[in-house]
């Protein structure tokens, strides 16, 4: 079941709004007997950072529907179009809409009248909606769902102007700390939290019957997006100066690597290819994952679906996907704490790998295909709500 959140809680996906129990019941059961029919609009993005098996897009291939891609190749005809209404985007007060997500929605706006009974579910609402629910004065036909991903203060950052988040249907939530910042925006009928999900066929552990066993742990850092990299390497200056011996490799863009300059055993990683992100995973003898914030976390999941011991911030967004089994978790910004942990690990082999069998165990709950269904019970959930109170 996915979880509903009402009146400050976490609930079973029940009936809302004015429809009665019965009356929800056969609505219901109505919207799942159509739904082979029900037509879903997925209006996608593809951030350039991931990895191919990585991100949120990836909830497409789990999917029946239709896909609205951002375009890849502009021609000039979409430049003129997007160019004479640029002013939208300049208006949107949203920081991350740009030229890409306005012709989403325009390509979304064509569908809308198409059929009744449509889904329409931005993968990822902060960057790709803004305008599509304005046609719901005309017509109220069909349901907008949105996904969203930013902690409340960064989202507040992002999307200035909210006024049009009146309009969606539902917003999925990938973190149980985005709850009550949309329940207040919205109400708490419309919050659903669902997690993010995870390929655990392509990110899994590597049978190793030789392992290179040098005495030195191997850590793994990836990601760029609300990394506290201070405190990173200020965690490896403090293990460069302790008698056992550790290895850091570090994937991440290169506007950083000055944060790790005349740090002894770092290893930098721009821009690599998907096969050498999966053999570092793989080859790894922990994750380190200092953060400032979190909702969901590609790179944590692909660590734990790859079995590694993990060392993180403790904030709620990563204790969404992972507990004291698998984790060794460490107070905001402290540097201290994380030498401390990650020593720890060293000096206990078989807790390394009491934990690494937990991280695995632990991925699967976050298949894509566990997500998807999840996914598919928010549309149910919307459509029946939507026969309820149409009358249809």
């Amino acid at each position: 079941m996915i979880t509903l959140y009402r009146s400050g809680q976490f609930t079973d996906l029940k009936p809302t709004g004015n429809v009665a129990d019965s009356e929800f019941v056969s609505k219901r059961e109505t919207a799942v007997s159509e739904k082979k029919s029900l037509q879903v609009i997925l209006i996608s993005r593809r951030m350039q950072h991931h990895a191919k098996a990585s991100g949120y897009d990836r909830l497409i291939d789990y999917l029946n529907g239709r896909v609205i891609h951002p375009v890849s190749h502009w021609s000039l005809a979409h430049r003129t179009l997007t160019r004479s209404l640029r002013l939208l985007i300049t208006r949107s007060n949203c920081s991350w809409y740009h030229r890409d997500a306005l012709y989403s929605e325009l390509c979304a706006a064509a569908q809308w009248y198409r059929q009744k009974g449509q889904v329409f579910h931005f993968l990822y609402g902060e960057n790709s909606y803004r305008y599509l629910g304005s046609l719901k004065s005309k017509s109220s036909r069909n349901s907008i769902i949105c996904t969203y991903h930013t902690p409340p203060e960064k989202f507040n950052m992002v999307v200035n102007e909210k006024k049009h988040l009146a309009q969606i249907d539902a917003a999925v939530v990938v973190s149980t700390a985005q709850m009550d910042f949309f329940a207040t925006l919205l109400g708490p009928h419309k919050v659903y939290y669902v997690p993010h999900g995870i390929d655990v066929d392509y990110f899994k552990p590597k049978d190793i019957n030789n392992p290179t066993d040098d005495g030195a742990l191997r850590c793994l850092f990836v990601g760029t997006h609300m990394r506290d990299f201070t405190t990173l390497a200020e965690t490896w200056r403090i293990l460069n100066k302790a008698a056992k011996a550790y290895r850091l490799d570090v994937v991440t863009s290169s506007k950083y690597q000055h944060c790790f300059k005349g740090i002894k055993d770092t290893h930098l990683h721009f821009g690599i290819s998907d096969q050498k992100l999966l053999d570092l995973y793989q080859h790894a003898d922990a994750f380190v994952l200092p953060l400032s914030d979190c909702t969901a976390n590609n790179s944590l999941l692909e660590a734990m679906s790859c079995g590694l011991p993990i060392i993180c911030t403790d904030l709620p967004g990563a204790r969404d996907y992972v507990n004291d089994t698998c984790t060794l978790f460490v107070p905001k910004a402290d540097a201290k704490a994380f030498a401390e942990a990650i020593a720890s690990l060293h000096a206990d082999k078989k807790c390394r790998q009491r934990m690494a069998i937990s991280s695995r165990a632990l991925s699967l709950d976050f298949s894509w295909r566990k997500v998807s269904s999840k996914i598919q019970e928010v549309y149910q959930h919307v459509v029946a709500n939507q026969l309820g109170r149409s009358g249809a």
